[in-house]
């Protein structure tokens, strides 16, 4: 049996799991199936809570040095603003939520890990795992030949269509959304703020979203990159307040799922980020969540508490997942009634103190305190 645990999955959820274990002295053997890091924007917002637990780290500082601090959302009935939530004040260190790439933020949890003695194996691919009376035994394959091996524990940060997850039956239920939403990064010509995200409820109906795209390699004067993302059929037709500068760099089409695991572990196998829970984009915490599962896991193995992982992220898991559903169908159904709502309600409710704090916590993943392992 090798003597250290395995993670499965790169991504930022896996990555960071490996880096906190590290810290602690417990080296784990990362795999990940891709050859290479993503180089999709994907995730594009790092929040307080997230940089708070990677803070310790030293990646808090480069995501800070590499990103752009965003002070807020501002709400729009069709191109008239209605409202604004800031996050000045809300965070002792960091009251903001900060526009960087997952692409980036992938890369230096890499770095980081690297730095710490860690190493991703790349190309390598989980294709069965089974929990025994002594920890796991798995079978991979790499490249041409498969090997079969065992480990303590293993932690499946393997993303929405999880491996272990279907190994072991766990069920994955939940909801989808009927209609297609769609994302487009490219550059715009507008006036909107930069430092701000911006929510549109169209006249033709349907929800648009722009936020900035940040990598941190931009070259002074170079166009700002923004992403669309929208419930409408053809969002880049019918933009508010903006029109296109140049092609996409990336778009996509999906449908949008929440949706919660029965169990987060089975025998010596945990699940976390996507494995575990999905939900939509709206509230930036899916990455973020999928971070905050992997330092409550770190904390647990270091103290031999894993067998509480489950009680412990599940509750908690399961509230966002149902808050930014609810807040989904909100911003997104065309029913009369919800859409009177907006229009004459929620420009009053922005003005409310104890509304827009709510929304603030939720937007920057402090509307729960973390479970102390």
């Amino acid at each position: 049996m090798s003597q250290n645990p395995v993670i499965v999955g790169a991504g930022p959820v896996g990555l960071a799991a490996a880096l906190f274990l590290a810290k602690r002295g417990i080296t784990s053997r990362i795999i990940e199936k891709r050859l290479e890091r993503s180089h999709e924007s994907r995730a594009l917002a790092v929040n307080p809570r997230t940089l708070d637990l990677l803070q310790h780290t030293g990646v808090s500082e480069r995501m800070i040095e590499l990103g752009r601090k965003l002070q807020g959302v501002s709400f729009y009935r069709h191109s008239e603003r209605i409202g604004t939530v800031s996050l000045n004040g809300l965070h002792p260190r960091y009251p903001f939520l900060l526009a960087l790439s997952q692409s980036t933020t992938e890369r230096l949890l890499e770095d980081a890990l690297t730095a710490a003695g860690g190493r991703v194996e790349r190309g390598v691919e989980m294709t069965l795992c089974q929990p025994n009376s002594h920890g796991v035994d798995i079978e991979l394959s790499i490249k041409d030949r498969a090997e079969q091996t065992s480990c303590p524990w293993l932690l499946a940060a393997d993303g929405a269509h999880s491996t272990a997850r279907k190994c072991l039956d766990i069920g994955f239920p939940g909801s989808a959304f009927d209609n297609d939403w769609h994302l487009a990064d490219l550059p715009l010509e507008t006036s909107l703020d930069a430092q701000h995200g911006h929510g549109f409820f169209l006249a033709e109906g349907g929800l648009s979203l722009l936020l900035p795209v940040v990598n941190g390699d931009e070259k002074p004067g170079s166009p700002q990159i923004w992403r669309v993302f929208s419930n409408h059929p053809d969002p880049l037709q019918h933009l508010v307040n903006a029109r296109p500068a140049g092609e996409p760099v990336w778009s996509s089409k999906f449908r949008i799922s929440h949706r919660l695991v029965d169990r987060f572990s089975q025998g010596g196998v945990y699940l976390a980020g996507d494995a575990a829970h999905i939900h939509s984009p709206i509230g930036a915490r899916g990455m973020n969540l999928g971070i905050e599962d992997a330092w409550v896991f770190a904390e647990l193995a270091a103290k031999g508490g894993l067998d509480r992982y489950h009680e412990l992220r599940r509750p908690v898991d399961a509230a966002v997942v149902r808050r930014i559903e609810r807040l989904t169908r909100f911003v997104s159904s065309e029913s009369a009634a919800v859409r009177f709502v907006r229009q004459w309600v929620m420009p009053v409710a922005l003005g409310i103190p104890a509304v827009t704090h709510r929304m603030r916590r939720i937007a920057t993943g402090l509307d729960h305190p973390i479970p102390t392992p």
